[in-house]
């Protein structure tokens, strides 16, 4: 009784206080009647218009039916004063013992400070409130009215209301026009109450598009641009939002999205089974009748509302109770495959990703998509004690067992296995209770929630839309968070509303300079956003590639550029006292749910209803959970294929009807990942989507553009190589080559007889006086029939990459009086013998084979930069002797030992010219 006298004072307090700003001075004329409002901010000055009817109150033979167009006033009406919350029954707060049973103490002070304004309830609540700036300024600038984003509210679908959020402060820091609405909650808004193939149900997503219809039909009169709405949701609000958007009787309506901590592919977001909470709410308000064909709605508007509120649905731990579902009219289930226009302008792996479940709730690329997280999404999941002292492992088995188990279908051992191996510090031979409850905690944020939406902005990113990631990691001063593990969930909320901005005395929680300096950031960023669909102001350009070794540009009081979020570099920015942009939010775990578990929770192909077995657990005893779970069905249940979208979550497929064979991809797609996404499709992989696609990024910070850069680098370095290389033996290779002339025939070849049968060869080389470089002589012996390998008879240098030609216009004449090297003769200095390999000028002066049966062929060899010997197929062997002599005529620096003399050679060996040509050195 003392509790609920102080959330009467407090509201009295709040209403009062808004009570005491003057009127304002303007009378707006809507479509429905004139509207006198309040200024409830002084500099800059804001008007506030609460309580504006949007549509007729759903009481009597109204309720459990669509909103109805509100009826129209001739009076000026005053719109001072908030209107009524709908009808809920929200948790309690009191007495603090048992609460604190339930709730965290940083949840319970929330509780306390939320709960009174909650007080007054009626049916007849569908009213918004609208805080408009007074002056303009630059968001109505050439655009014909300032932006307005409309405020979902969170917290659950069965409690809360849009009158318990100021959107003054945002109104006057972002200078937008701020709207917070109430629709129906739980069993009045979100129970089907039709048949089953009808669409009687869903009434609080029905009375968000009635008010989002009367904001197009009457922003113009508050100096709004009804073009430009983003529809800003928390939690459960940003489920609705993220239905809303793409709902073909809402998407019309909307400019931008805003999701904070929330998306429509969370486990939590949709209600699977309908059927069965009608059923349940049948049987409790005694409403009796056919399931599946009779209609609820006649019966319950004869209940009075409080045994309405009294129905209890105790559903399964980690899932809804009253939730949207599946209608066919707000919420459409629906094709399985996307649309060809969407895969068709995509890469081979990103059209795996877009064509896996889940697409539909992004299909709204047109418009831009802002989404952000905390750090801890399942803060509000346990108790004090839990935060407190942890708890142990096998109360963290259980409540995983329990998530598993009512999330998915198949394969329940492995996946539960894979969560709790993954999740688990195997570093520590004993788990901490502090850290056992980290770790918990770090599953549950990943898998309800923070995997589902960065899943939701990995797709619209994909189908081309703007799309931009933050993560809140500030924490605040609050002192009612004991040992938590970063920011947490709702924590955020009050920044991007501005109340630590806020002059409002109801808002006054001890917020510090810091908190002032984030709150600034975020509204900065959401006004910015709300007003050009970009973060970042206009002036504002993105910083250059780090390869120019520049630094980033930054915005306005020193804030970096906010990128936008792609598949490639998954940007996103870290909202703290110091904004950083960072990359690749928890990919490794990430990677986890959005790769490895769906591909574990398949059921395989024509899988039969008794084999359901293998996938359940086989320990159905209540000791091995905590909490409610729903019951291991033995038949493959009919799952709209909407929830089957859920990076962790449920993955049953939707039985259609048979249709006509149509063309489809021989695999099936695989599931979405942050990381690099599998392609099955039997389409060959085209790498080089991603390469240019990488290229095209703005900058290079992640570490997957730096790689694709160094190699890029790299292969462009050797291609520099390759040319010079090819430019050099081009040069090298393209002298002129002159004529060559024949020199005198003789019997000048001969060889040298071994009685062994081996033949000895001297080959000297000489070098002029002066010139640098030495060549020593080396005797090869070589047996008849075998190849001759001059690798070990040059030191003289390092080998060239060309032919040499053996000719120099310098030397014609000396090489024409050049005598038979069989006779003897003089050489120049500096000159060396060659024979050429390319047209050897071979003469055969008898046809007698050789007796012996020798064979001289012998192999090229480069020796010297500046020397070459070269003996072609069918040369001959130069004399020792001859080269001796000729060397000694010269006068040559080196002078050569003669050879031992050679015996003449017998008949019918075959006789064989040499070329001589000679290279100046």
């Amino acid at each position: 009784m003392r509790a609920a006298g102080a959330a009467l004072l407090a509201w009295l307090a709040c209403c009062t206080a808004l009570s005491a700003h003057k009127y304002s001075t303007r009378v707006v004329r809507t479509k429905y009647g004139p509207l006198r409002g309040i200024v409830v901010h002084a500099h800059p000055p804001v008007e506030a218009y609460l309580g504006v009817p949007y549509a007729t109150p759903p009481t009597g033979s109204l309720r459990y039916m669509p909103p109805v167009t509100p009826s129209q006033w001739r009076a000026t009406r005053l719109a001072d004063a908030a209107g009524a919350a709908c009808p809920q029954a929200p948790p309690p707060a009191a007495p603090r013992d048992d609460a604190l049973l339930l709730h965290p103490r940083a949840r319970l002070r929330q509780l306390e400070r939320l709960l009174p304004l909650l007080v007054n309830q009626s049916e007849d609540c569908l009213y918004v409130n609208l805080y408009v700036p007074v002056s303009g300024g630059e968001g109505a600038v050439d655009s014909g009215g300032l932006p307005c984003v409309v405020f979902v509210h969170g917290e659950s679908y069965e409690w809360s209301a849009g009158t318990a959020y100021d959107g003054t402060a945002l109104a006057a820091h972002g200078n937008v026009i701020v709207v917070t609405i109430n629709f129906r909650l739980g069993v009045l808004g979100f129970l089907k109450t039709g048949a089953k193939g009808s669409a009687q149900g869903n009434f609080g997503l029905m009375d968000l598009v009635a008010g989002l219809h009367w904001l197009r039909e009457n922003l113009p009169a508050f100096g709004g641009d009804p073009q430009r709405v983003t529809l800003m949701g928390h939690g459960t609000g940003a489920a609705l939002a993220n239905f809303l958007s793409v709902s073909p009787v809402a998407r019309e309506l909307l400019r931008r999205v805003i999701l904070l901590s929330g998306s429509g592919l969370s486990s939590w977001a949709l209600q699977r089974e309908p059927l069965t909470i009608k059923r349940k709410v049948a049987e409790q308000t005694g409403c009796h009748g056919d399931l599946l064909e009779d209609d609820l709605a006649p019966c319950l508007r004869n209940k009075p509302l409080a045994e309405l509120l009294a129905v209890r649905l105790d559903p399964p731990r980690f899932l809804p109770g009253f939730a949207p579902f599946v209608d066919g009219t707000v919420i459409v289930n629906p094709s399985s495959a996307p649309p060809p226009s969407d895969s068709s302008r995509l890469g081979a792996g990103a059209a795996a990703v877009a064509t896996a479940a889940g697409h539909e709730l992004a299909d709204f690329p047109h418009r831009e998509l802002l989404f952000g997280l905390t750090t801890t999404e399942s803060y509000l999941e346990f108790n004090a004690q839990d935060m407190e002292f942890g708890f142990n492992e096998s109360r963290r088995d259980r409540i995983l067992r329990t998530f598993v188990r009512n999330a998915y279908y198949y394969h329940l051992n492995e996946i539960y296995s894979t969560l709790k191996n993954e999740y688990t510090d195997w570093d520590k031979p004993v788990q901490n209770p502090l850290s056992v409850r980290d770790a918990t905690l770090e599953v549950l944020s990943d898998g309800r929630t923070a995997a589902p939406l960065i899943r939701l902005g990995y797709l619209h990113a994909l189908r081309g839309g703007t799309t931009f990631f933050t993560h809140f990691h500030h924490l605040s001063s609050d002192k009612d968070y004991p040992q938590r593990p970063g920011s947490v969930h709702g924590e955020e909320l009050p920044y991007y509303l501005g109340a630590p901005l806020s002059p409002q005395p109801h808002f006054q929680h001890n917020f510090t300079l810091q908190d002032q300096r984030v709150a600034k950031i975020c509204v900065h960023f959401l006004a910015n956003f709300v007003r050009y669909g970009n973060p970042n102001d206009p002036s504002a350009t993105p910083p250059p590639s780090p390869l120019l070794g520049e630094s980033p540009r930054l915005g306005p009081d020193e804030l970096p550029y906010w990128d936008t979020y792609d598949t490639i570099n998954q940007l996103y920015m870290e909202i703290s006292n110091k904004p950083e942009v960072r990359s690749h939010y928890r990919g490794h775990k990430m990677s986890l749910w959005l790769s490895l578990i769906p591909q574990l929770h398949r059921p395989g192909p024509e899988m039969p209803d008794a084999a359901m077995r293998h996938h359940h657990f086989q320990d159905d005893n209540a000791n091995y959970y905590e909490g409610a779970v729903r019951p291991q069905s033995t038949s493959r249940l009919h799952v709209p294929h909407v929830v089957n979208a859920e990076g962790g979550g449920q993955g049953v497929r939707s039985t259609a009807p048979p249709r006509p064979p149509a063309p489809r991809p021989p695999a099936p797609a695989a599931p979405a990942s942050t990381e690099c996404p599998p392609n099955t499709t039997s389409a060959p992989a085209h790498p080089d989507d991603a390469l240019l696609r990488r290229l095209a990024s703005s900058h290079y910070q992640s570490y997957t553009a730096a790689l694709t850069v160094t190699i890029a680098v790299g292969c462009f370095l050797l291609l520099l190589n390759v040319l010079i290389f090819a430019g050099i033996y081009h040069q090298r290779g393209s002298r002129p080559r002159r004529s060559k002339d024949d020199s005198n025939e003789g019997g000048s070849s001969s060889s040298s007889d071994n009685y062994d049968g081996k033949l000895d060869y001297e080959i000297r080389t000489f070098s002029g006086k002066g010139f640098g470089f030495e060549c020593k002589s080396a005797h090869v012996p070589r047996a008849p029939g075998s190849k001759f390998d001059l690798r070990a008879l040059s030191d003289c240098g390092e080998p060239t990459f060309g032919e040499y030609s053996c000719y120099d216009e310098k030397h014609r004449a000396a090489r024409r009086s050049l005598p038979d090297v069989s006779v003897g003769g003089a050489l120049d200095a500096g000159s060396v013998v060659c024979i050429d390999t390319q047209k050897p000028d071979i003469q055969k002066l008898d046809d007698k084979p050789d007796p012996v049966g020798r064979t001289s062929t012998f192999e090229p060899r480069v020796v010297d930069s500046s020397t070459q010997v070269k003996f072609g197929p069918g040369g001959t062997d130069v004399p020792a002797g001859a080269a001796a002599e000729g060397a000694e005529g010269a006068g040559g620096s080196g002078a050569a030992r003669p050879g031992p003399a050679a015996p003449p050679p017998p008949p019918g060996i075959m006789k064989k010219r040499v070329q001589i040509q000679e290279i100046s050195v």
